[in-house]
Formats: C-alpha cells, structure tokens, sequence
C-alpha cells in the first residue's frame, strides 16, 4: 500500500487482521514526512511497514520513522547523485504523460517510501512463487524476510530501519 496519514480507525485495523488472518500479506510505506509519528496503514498491527533507505543504504532524508517499521528498502533520494551518472539517485519507474492524447510512456527517477514498498512486497511474491503450493503464512514470510534482513543502525529491530534491510535472494532461497 502506498497512501496513509495519522489517522487510525479500528474498522481498518479489523480489517487489516482479517486479511491476515486469511492469509494475505500487506506491506505498507512508511510515510514521507522525516516523522516518528505512527503513519497508517503502516503503523496498524499485521501490516509489514516499510522504510526507505539511499543509494548508501542510509535513511532517506523524507523517510518516516517509528518503533513499527518492520524492514527499509531502497527508496532512493533525487537531491543527490552519488553515483555520478547524472540522474538523480532515484529509483527508475515508469511513467505516463497524460498533457496530450493519447499520452506517453516513458522512465522517470523517483523517490519515497513507495519506492521502497514494492521492492519488498516484490520479494515477499518471488517468496511464494519459488513453491506455489509451499501456502507460506504471512508469519512465515515475515520470519524470513527477517531472518534475511542486514542490520543496520542500532542493533536488532530500531525504528529507522526495522529489522534491517531487504534482501531479496537471501528471503527466497529460506523460503525454498
């Protein structure tokens, strides 16, 4: 999920534990507002929260914070270019120009923890994929994705980055 705000309703939370309990596994951004305030959906129970890190795997500077952030992930940080290859230090996603019909397609640099979710929903689908009839349990994946993680800041789980970060093929081959 890339939305959220402040805001948390019991009705989203009972319908975030229904969802779990029935076997699906939601990630959520983190929020863009360099805050430790909860963000919702991502500060809610049963959601994996999802923080953003730079190219040197470093908070982003927009990246929220709180003790409910699960994991980090690459979100990028278009202010910099510590690559030096003359784009921003984004992540390259695609992109329709709606300004004339029928539009166009083309690649743009973005940054934000909804960079940053999607590569660890992505990991969590390659997770399941590597034995479709396997039926990982959220708890499941959570555990490996943990178990995968690389440390990073604090010791253990801290609020910035979670359990550490994502790492995608480390998180398969404990899933196969």
């Amino acid at each position: 999920l890339s939305l959220g705000g402040p805001g948390a309703t019991t009705t989203s939370q009972n319908a975030i534990t229904a969802a779990r309990n029935a076997g699906c596994v939601i990630f959520a951004a983190a929020g863009n507002n360099n805050s430790g305030a909860p963000f919702f959906p991502a500060a809610y129970t049963g959601v994996i929260s999802i923080s953003a890190v730079d190219i040197n795997s470093v908070k982003a500077p927009y990246s929220n914070f709180h003790p409910t952030v699960d994991f980090c992930a690459p979100g990028g940080n278009v202010s910099q270019d510590l690559n030096g290859d003359g784009f921003g230090d984004g992540v390259l996603s695609t992109h329709r120009d709606d300004s004339a019909f029928p539009g166009t397609f083309d690649f743009v640099f973005y940054q934000g923890t909804s960079m940053a979710c999607p590569h660890a929903a992505g990991v969590a689908a390659l997770m399941l994929a590597i034995d479709p009839g396997q039926d990982l349990t959220p708890a499941q994946i959570e555990s490996f994705l943990t178990q995968s993680a690389v440390d990073l800041g604090a010791a253990g789980h801290d609020s910035i980055y979670g359990h550490g970060l994502i790492q995608a093929l480390d998180a398969v081959l404990l899933a196969q």
